[in-house]
């Protein structure tokens, strides 16, 4: 049998534990640094005492969301991704575009996965997942988002 690509896994089990958060409330930015979502927080602890010591996370977040063009060139883009602790999950890029500026701004629904694995051990870790928004050359936002993570301890 042959070892997975660190790029993959493999889970024959349902998740330990599944968290969900969610926030109608509509947050903007025009930060080119990361910004956390208010709300958009699920508390994760691992190490000895909780409820396992390691342990492969997956994320799901979904929202409504809206980029418009500080310039008016087209190239704004909205990036989305979520920290575990200090960790950014996978995959792992400079380009993590939510949504894109283009003509006229709309509201619109999109989607993405994350994922970050934290091999064994028994001190204790503060990895708790956080969804942060990054403006490049543009404004924007989310509402109506949702966040869910999967735990599967290892």
């Amino acid at each position: 049998m042959s070892t997975p690509a660190p790029s993959s896994f493999r889970i024959t089990t349902a998740p330990d534990l599944v968290y969900g958060v969610w926030n109608a409330e509509r947050f903007e930015t025009r930060s080119a640094d990361w910004v956390q979502v208010p709300g958009a927080e699920v508390h994760l602890m691992l190490g000895q005492g909780w409820p396992s010591y390691g342990a492969q996370f997956v994320a799901t977040f979904s929202a409504e969301a809206l980029c418009s063009d500080n310039d008016k060139d087209g190239q704004g883009v909205l990036q989305a991704t979520v920290f575990f602790g200090d960790t950014q999950a996978e995959p792992v890029s400079g380009n993590h575009r939510f949504v894109t500026a283009r003509g006229n701004p709309e509201w619109s629904s999109h989607t993405f996965l994350r994922t970050v694995r934290f091999e064994p051990d028994s001190a204790v870790r503060d990895v708790s997942a956080r969804v942060k928004l990054k403006a490049s050359g543009a404004e924007g936002g989310v509402q109506n988002w949702f966040l869910k993570i999967e735990r599967f301890s290892l």
